[in-house]
């Protein structure tokens, strides 16, 4: 279906101007991308050779097919797809939110949907109805319906088994842990900006599921601009969003994935974004899955909304100083603090650049607050970079360790797959440390002893998966 909405002239193959056309109605207040760009970065998606010389390029049907197979799937008539795990705030795993769709209009005469889950593969001892909505925008509409069912009475440090739907279908098993109150290093996965295919968003969910089965996620963090399904500036195409539920349900279905809201969920007054999802909202005192807190292990993550108001006189700045400040009170328990929002609040990239300089507004509104309480991490995306950032030129950091400093360490890391069409400012500010310009996600791991308390975090570079830059937080 996606192939279809970019092949313009139904010749059964992909050129280089629909490729432009389709980019370009995704950002329309960017600039048109550059042909050869465009080029470079589909083969290398497809694991083409990159010549020197660009010959014209095509995208057959087949092709197309071959690249992106593990998501051309079919799901059967009213079996649950696309699920998704989420935490509520207070850090104690004793409840999971489940959330999966079924595809097509729903039937007056279908059995009740629920999920079944237990600590023994196979034998499900505790069971949940769940409840239903849907939506109907995009264009030519969206048939289906999204189902919501919570996980009660979980234990700490159990892994526990489910499947969801009803007598009619139900889904595969599956299977997530959750926290052990005593564990020392908890890891997470944090990016912005992905995308689905057209480039590269399902190959860093690949790399993101892969690397899980090495060194096991708490949780994935996307700091916003989820799928991409926008074409122009009023419509979305729906199916884009079936396509990405489909894409990370690998993993979303067996960790918490906690999503932050970007300006590409604003269609439709955030219809989609609000009914797939169910943050943690009105558990933290915040505002659904727009801005609200929650804790896992040591940390406690904080999700602004760069979205909605954020000035000094709204509702969700004066949120903002009240959950700092309980955090603050509760460093024995979490003594890291990493806030999340989707645009930066610094960045040297060269698109919008008055909007993430040190005089932009959300820099001057929140940045104080960070300093005085002590936020550790700010994590951030919207420009399809990765940057890490310092603006505190009075410390000496050496070997990239921030060692009990006063201002926070601030990343961009909007690098989770979709097109790039980004350039630096030149000479560097001197506020930039590292910078670069690569498809992969940011890896961060938080250990906490007697000894030490230290964050690291690494970024990971998807096509050779090698580290491009990392840095520690100790306290």
């Amino acid at each position: 279906m996606i192939f279809r909405r970019v092949d313009v002239n139904a010749n059964e193959e992909l050129d280089v101007y629909e490729l432009q056309n389709y980019f370009h109605n995704i950002e329309p207040e960017d600039a048109m991308p550059d042909l050869n760009h465009i080029v470079r970065r589909m083969k290398r998606t497809m694991k083409l050779e990159i010549n020197e010389e660009e010959q014209p390029f095509t995208i057959s049907w087949q092709q197309f097919r071959k690249t992106y197979a593990e998501l051309d799937t079919v799901t059967a008539r009213n079996a649950p797809q696309q699920i998704h795990l989420s935490l509520l705030a207070d850090g104690t795993w004793s409840t999971m939110i489940v959330i999966w769709i079924v595809k097509g209009s729903e039937s007056k005469h279908e059995p009740s949907s629920l999920v079944r889950y237990g600590t023994i593969s196979g034998n499900y001892t505790h069971m949940q109805a769940a409840t239903n909505r849907t939506y109907d925008v995009g264009i030519g509409g969206w048939k289906g319906t999204i189902f919501e069912a919570w996980m009660t009475e979980l234990k700490q440090c159990q892994t526990y088994y489910y499947r969801v739907g009803n007598a009619n279908a139900w889904s595969d098993e599956n299977s997530f842990k959750t926290d052990c109150s005593n564990a020392s290093t908890h890891i997470f996965a944090v990016m912005g900006d992905m995308g689905t295919i057209i480039p590269a968003g399902f190959l860093v969910t690949k790399q993101i599921k892969e690397d899980h089965q090495i060194t096991p996620f708490s949780s994935v963090v996307h700091v916003g601009d989820i799928s991409y399904a926008g074409t122009g500036s009023t419509d979305e195409i729906s199916e884009i969003w079936d396509a990405w539920g489909r894409q990370v349900e690998p993993i979303s279905s067996i960790v918490p994935y906690m999503t932050n809201v970007g300006n590409h969920e604003a269609y439709y007054n955030y219809t989609v974004y609000r009914n797939r999802f169910r943050m943690p909202g009105p558990e933290s005192a915040g505002l659904d899955n727009f801005w609200f807190s929650f804790n896992i292990g040591p940390v406690h993550w904080v999700s602004l909304s760069s979205q909605h108001d954020y000035s000094k006189s709204s509702v969700q700045y004066a949120w903002l100083i009240n959950d700092l400040a309980k955090a603050n009170e509760n460093r024995a328990q979490q003594p890291f603090v990493i806030v999340v929002t989707h645009r930066p609040l610094l960045c040297s990239d060269a698109s919008e650049l008055d909007q993430h300089l040190p005089t932009s507004p959300l820099f001057e509104t929140v940045y104080p607050l960070f300093v005085k309480y002590q936020v550790q991490l700010v994590i951030t995306g919207h420009m399809h970079v990765y940057e890490r950032v310092f603006y505190d030129n009075t410390t000496t950091i050496v070997n990239n360790t921030y060692a009990n400093v006063n201002s926070p360490v601030i990343i961009v890391q909007g690098t989770g797959g979709t097109f790039d069409n980004d350039k630096w400012i030149e000479p560097q500010p001197w506020w930039s440390i590292s910078r670069m310009l690569a498809y992969g996600y940011g890896r961060v791991t938080v250990s906490v002893d007697k000894m030490q308390k230290r964050l690291q975090y690494e970024y990971l570079l998807e096509h050779d998966r090698s580290t491009y830059d990392q840095f520690s937080i100790v306290i």
